[in-house]
């Protein structure tokens, strides 16, 4: 009875690796036929999640990342709860039906593949929330940066040239002249080829420093031009900080002190179109701006921009001292709408404060143009604009 015990418990022990065997190839095979049938162009590679990171991530942070991934790549979600109900589904019927004969070496009842979480509204209002306010955040930081002023170059000295180096590359060339018995003569050629490396050496030493010079006098030769407010070498320099602007800037005229720039300012649809909201009870949410709300924040907006601007001008030209700026948006029909022509010194504002630009927008007589209860930004009437 032990004998046929034994030999009934391996025959159940084979079956079940064997039915294991299946379900890992069933599942495998389906989640090719799910991946296969998604469009290759909308799908997204995903960094492996660590056990580490996961730990220390509340739970609440990590509700918010699903419900911001769910928001972001609907199909994506989709894809992942058919591939759980299709490898579920595979897994409990090859379970259910293993082990009805003989002896069973695990319990019937076996855990099923969680499904993936539901996402409720509360986290997707939360994942728009922190959605808001980071694109918001990335929009207003312009006006935050800083730019270091301009200042003399400085041509790195030429480091001096080694007479050693040479002097193994000429003993190199000479060395067979000599048999290794002639030891006078090995001196004279190493002697001669120590000589003829030094020399060399010193009139590389000498070429180098005197390219330095040169480099070094041109270099000062433009500083002193963009000090002295030199038309082209001022209006190169601007137009060359000015490339990486997230608002595009072009230079009209920029001589001795004065400088003329037109910024082409965004719309008002790079807003997001809803704000981060905390409830009573403490939770991150979102909800609509009000159009009141919506026209103030694009205002700060155009300020930021014009305080970038202007920040940046002072730091390449420091001969500048005064500064006409315009600002132009593109309306319907690709038609320039004119926000504002503003006229600002050096002196005249503390443009360290990072609502500068709002400020100036406020006060000058051609700045932002806000009409209506909401304070709508308008372009400025006909005639106004210069």
């Amino acid at each position: 009875m032990d004998d046929r015990a034994a030999a009934m418990d391996g025959v159940v022990r084979h079956h079940t690796l064997k039915g294991a065997m299946l379900v890992g190839i069933g599942k495998r095979l389906a989640r090719k036929a799910v991946r296969r049938a998604v469009p290759r162009s909308v799908r997204r590679a995903a960094h492996p999640v660590r056990t580490v990171k996961r730990a220390v991530t509340p739970r609440p942070v990590r509700r918010v990342s699903r419900a911001i991934y769910t928001v972001t790549n609907p199909l994506g979600a989709a894809e992942n709860l058919l591939l759980n109900s299709v490898t579920s589904s595979r897994s409990r019927g090859r379970r259910t039906t293993s082990g009805s004969r003989g002896r069973s070496t695990r319990p019937a009842t076996s855990r099923a593949t969680p499904a993936s979480p539901a996402v409720s509204p509360t986290d997707v209002r939360a994942a728009e929330g922190a959605a808001a306010h980071n694109h918001l955040a990335e929009l207003m930081a312009v006006q935050r940066e800083r730019f270091t002023p301009a200042q003399r170059p400085m041509i790195p000295v030429p480091p001096s040239i080694d007479p050693a180096v040479i002097e193994q590359q000429e003993w190199a060339k000479i060395k067979h002249e000599a048999r290794p018995w002639q030891r006078a003569r090995r001196r004279e050629l190493r002697q001669s080829a120590a000589n003829r490396a030094m020399q060399h050496a010193t009139e590389l030493n000498a070429r180098d420093r005197e390219h330095h010079r040169i480099q070094q006098a041109q270099a000062d030769a433009w500083w002193a031009a963009l000090q002295r407010g030199a038309a082209q070498v001022l209006r190169a320099a601007l137009d060359a900080a000015f490339a990486d602007n997230p608002a595009p800037v072009m230079v009209t005229r920029a001589e001795r002190h004065h400088a003329d720039l037109i910024v082409l300012l965004p719309g008002l649809d790079v807003l997001p179109m809803k704000k981060a909201h905390v409830t009573p009870t403490g939770r991150l949410s979102s909800k609509a701006w009000t159009k009141t709300e919506l026209n103030d924040l694009y205002a700060d907006l155009l300020g930021a921009h014009l305080l970038a601007t202007v920040r940046e001008a002072w730091a390449t030209g420091p001969s500048l001292t005064h500064l006409k700026v315009t600002g132009i948006r593109r309306g319907p029909g690709n038609a320039d709408e004119h926000l504002f022509d503003v006229e600002v010194d050096r002196s005249g504002v503390a443009w360290h404060d990072d609502h500068a630009g709002a400020t100036v927008l406020r006060a000058a007589p051609h700045g932002l143009n806000r009409v209506g209860r909401t304070r709508e930004v308008r372009p400025l009437p006909s005639g106004t604009a210069t």
